[in-house]
């Protein structure tokens, strides 16, 4: 599977801060938020229902790149 991420910061109309999400391709792989006063990590199912099979340097790379993008500590 190509590994190509994407990270953008949003502002969901449902949530009261600003939050991450990460792409994988043209699908959504998660969202990195702080509602709580804590970051959090909320991972969404594929649309075709398979497990995602994602490479481990990648989605930390992407993890690391949106924690530093949404509160600047890396």
């Amino acid at each position: 599977m190509n590994n190509h991420f994407r990270v953008a910061i949003i502002s969901p109309p449902d949530r009261e801060f600003l939050a991450a999400e990460i792409m994988l391709g043209d699908e959504q792989l998660a969202e990195l938020n702080q509602e709580e006063g804590i970051l959090s990590l909320e991972i969404y199912a594929r649309r075709d229902g398979q497990p995602w099979q994602v490479n481990y340097e990648a989605v930390l790379e992407a993890l690391m790149k949106a924690k530093e993008r949404l509160v600047g500590e890396r």
